[in-house]
This record gives structure tokens, C-alpha cells and sequence, in this order.
């Protein structure tokens, strides 16, 4: 259930050029899919028993260090039921650089039972470096690739990219305090129905070598609309024994990219 309950926040990708720092950093990137407005509602699901309920949303515009960034928040909740046995209240937000779409800012507070831990990372992606603020304090700074994306504005970037059943992705991942490499494979294409419609679907599945949520511990699939706005319909968990967990898409609504030639 706790994997999955993070899983929105979790996929991965974004093509990766071997070009200078500045280079990377100061790019334009072809961004026609996503913005302002836009809002994804999942249901939890474990067979016939709804768990929890996942907004994701991109709700304005704000400035983080002088870039104007895409304010990107996933908010996690399992339902009133589930929350007699494990209750959780999760807010993520990624602040994604609206010209060069990677990671400027990323905030994780989580309510998870009796845990709870907030982080924030501060990217200075010009200088390839990761600021980690714990309890309100930076106590640890790490090198970072070019444009590095975050567990959540992955699948943002993701959805930018052109792919075709057989492509295998990399990219370049922080996560909080470190560096992960990832993979995607596109693995086929599916026509699934969910409560919010019926999609033609790109199935792929994130390989991820790194600790807690990602670690490579069963197998996750990710149904992406095979239109231009690549919706994310469906996502999947498969764990050992128990089978899966979906969160299915419920109801969406696009939102309105910036149009980077009137600036």
C-alpha cells in the first residue's frame, strides 16, 4: 500500500544529452503537453477494496530563485477506512523551470502512520549542485547531472518525449540527497477503460536502483494516452504473493502550457 501511495510521484524520464552544463541549462524544451490548470484525480485500488484517493495538479506559477517555475503539488490521502489501519496524508510539490522543464525546487512532507519527515531540495542547476534543507536546516549538498528531474516532475518531463514500443529511456534522477540512474522501457500498447474513459494506451516500466519507494522489488507499469498530452490512465504495482495495486485515473482536466515565444 505505502509504495504505492507514492507511486504518482515516481516516474521517471527524460532524455539525456552528453552537451555542456550551461548548455543543458539554458535550453528551450518543447513543451506543448502540460500547465497551469491541469489535474489528475487517481483511485487506490486492491482488487474491489478502494484504498486512497491522489490529486496531482499544477495550481500556478511561482519564482524560485529568479526562474519562473510550473508550482506542481501531489497530494496523497487514503480514504476513512484504510485509515483505521494505516492513515496517510502526503504533500509533495515540485517546482519544474517552465523554459528548460527539469527540477528547480522539490518539498516532501509525509504522514505515514506514526512516521513523519519533511525535506526540501533546492537544485542550482547551473552550478550541478543539490541543496538538502532537513528540519529547516541545509545539511548536505551534492553533485547532481545536468537538468536533473525529481521523483515527481519525471513524469512531466516524460510526457514531453516522443518513444515507440521497444525504446529504453535514461535518465539522470536526485532523489532528496543522491543520484540514481533510471531506465524506462516502453513495452507495448494496450487499450485499457477506467473510470475516466477509455485510452489507447504506451505501457511502460520504470527500472530504478535506489533505496525506500524505488526500490527494484517487483514491477511497476505505467499506462501513458498515446495522444499528445501522454495522461498518465493507469499506474501498477505488482508485489509478490498479493498481486497488484492500481491507481486509476477518475477524472482530468489539461491545463494551458506557456508559450515560451511571447516572452
Amino acid at each position: 500500500m505505502k509504495r504505492l501511495l507514492f507511486l504518482f510521484s515516481a516516474i521517471l524520464i527524460m532524455f539525456f544529452a552528453d552537451r555542456s552544463l550551461a548548455d543543458d541549462v539554458n535550453r528551450e524544451w518543447n513543451n506543448n503537453v502540460f500547465g497551469v490548470g491541469e489535474r489528475f484525480v487517481f483511485d487506490i485500488d486492491y482488487a474491489f477494496i478502494n484504498a486512497g484517493r491522489t490529486v496531482m495538479e499544477i495550481d500556478s506559477i511561482i519564482n524560485v530563485r529568479g526562474k519562473d517555475c510550473y508550482r506542481l503539488v501531489s497530494k496523497v490521502s487514503s480514504n476513512k477506512t484504510f485509515d483505521l489501519v494505516f492513515k496517510v496524508r502526503d504533500h509533495v510539490e515540485s517546482n519544474i523551470d517552465v523554459k528548460g522543464i527539469f527540477t528547480r525546487r522539490y518539498y516532501k512532507e509525509l504522514n505515514e502512520g506514526n512516521y513523519h519527515d519533511i525535506k526540501e531540495v533546492l537544485y542550482e542547476q547551473e552550478r550541478g549542485l543539490a541543496h538538502m534543507k532537513d528540519e529547516g536546516v541545509y545539511k548536505k549538498s551534492s553533485e547532481i547531472e545536468p537538468c536533473s528531474q525529481d521523483i515527481l516532475s519525471s513524469l512531466y518531463y516524460l510526457r514531453t518525449l516522443d518513444f515507440a514500443v521497444g525504446d529504453t529511456i535514461s535518465v539522470p534522477l536526485h532523489d532528496v540527497a543522491k543520484s540514481y540512474p533510471l531506465k524506462v522501457k516502453v513495452n507495448r500498447e494496450e487499450h485499457v477503460e477506467v473510470p475516466a474513459g477509455e485510452f489507447n494506451c504506451f505501457v511502460v516500466e520504470p527500472f530504478v536502483e535506489s533505496e525506500g519507494m524505488f526500490r527494484s522489488k517487483g514491477k511497476i507499469e505505467v499506462w501513458l494516452s498515446k495522444d499528445e498530452k501522454r495522461i498518465p490512465v493507469l499506474m501498477r504495482t505488482y508485489i509478490a504473493i498479493i498481486g497488484h495495486i492500481d491507481a486509476n485515473l477518475v477524472e482530468y482536466k489539461l491545463g494551458m502550457p506557456v508559450d515560451l515565444t511571447e516572452n
